[in-house]
């Protein structure tokens, strides 16, 4: 839990300080008009050429973390890559760099990057899943927990995945991508940890993983334009898994059935039978995993007795 709470607070610090850092690039202290605020933040103390300097070095002091040795400071690059990256890391061709941290102790490296790129968050994810697969890295299931499958609201939580270069060594490499209220670009950040004591590689395994494999399966359900998720939640143990949620929109429920139907399809589940009248549907599935069990689930949408208020439910269990 402490490498997760280090992590997440340097990338939302590094947001900030790259921010603070390009307004000094963009706004001279010298300019008469910024002198007074930027003397309230600077301790009054006159502005000069020296200014970006300093703020530089005390943003690099900043992101330090306490003990380090002062000989050993961090890295901070806004608007570039590190140039001397020890393992290869693709950049989509259209992102833009917002900037780059490193920090390092001579030997190891633990880097991160931050992107702007127009496209969707998965398909962020799926061209890392490519790029790096001809790569040779392997994609693991990372320190994070997997994200629960089901009905989920908008915005969502941010697509996500980590590779290892090698089993139980590393380098490792975690990636989010995220879009507030589905506007592009996305926001990437990149996390390249490049030593074997403290990589993810370490600690988790490659392939299922029993007690959540069921909630694997189930895709992120997302509702439709419009519609407003009032509630729901989703469980279950290692042989199955269910969600449910509470829906307010005006569209019926054979529109909503289908809605949900056609992400099921392309998460690779299969329709089998299908029935409906003016206030209920169902609908059985079918899938089978990458290591040859079979599943079976069922998919509900029903109104719930008040105006444009509808409930939806899945369930999914391994077949024996």
């Amino acid at each position: 839990m402490k490498k997760v709470w280090l992590i997440a607070v340097s990338l939302v610090s590094m947001v900030i300080l790259l921010g603070i850092v390009g307004s000094v690039v963009l706004s001279p202290l010298s300019e008469t008009s910024n002198s007074k605020s930027a003397s309230s933040v600077l301790g009054s103390q006159p502005s000069d050429n020296n200014s970006y300097t300093e703020l530089l070095h005390f943003v690099e002091r900043l992101m330090t973390y306490p003990g380090t040795p002062l000989g050993k400071p961090v890295a901070i690059l806004p608007g570039e890559l590190p140039g001397d990256l020890p393992v290869e890391v693709p950049i989509p061709n259209d992102a833009e760099v917002i900037g780059s941290l490193v920090r390092s102790d001579n030997k190891y490296e633990h880097v991160e990057i931050i992107l702007d790129v127009p496209e969707e968050p998965n398909e962020v994810i799926e061209f890392y899943r490519n790029s790096l697969k001809k790569a040779g890295w392997n994609e693991s299931e990372g320190f994070y927990p997997p994200e629960s499958g089901g009905f989920v609201s908008i915005p969502s939580m941010p697509e996500s995945a980590t590779f290892c270069r090698y089993e139980r060594e590393g380098p490792s490499l975690m990636i989010t991508a995220y879009t507030s209220d589905g506007e592009k670009p996305a926001d990437v950040r990149l996390h390249l940890d490049t030593d074997p004591r403290t990589s993810i590689c370490k600690e988790r395994f490659f392939g299922p993983h029993g007690t959540d494999r069921a909630e694997k399966l189930i895709p992120l359900l997302k509702p439709p334009e419009g519609a407003v998720q009032r509630g729901g939640g989703s469980g279950g143990g290692g042989d199955q898994w269910e969600s449910d949620a509470t829906l307010e929109t005006e569209l019926g429920v054979r529109e909503l059935e289908t809605h949900y139907r056609n992400q099921l399809i392309d998460a690779g589940w299969e329709l089998k039978e299908e029935g409906s009248n003016s206030s209920f549907t169902w609908s059985t599935w079918s899938f089978t995993d990458e290591f040859g069990d079979d599943w079976s689930g069922i998919l509900l949408v029903s109104e719930l007795g008040q105006e444009n208020m509808r409930f939806l439910y899945l369930m999914v269990h391994m077949v024996y």
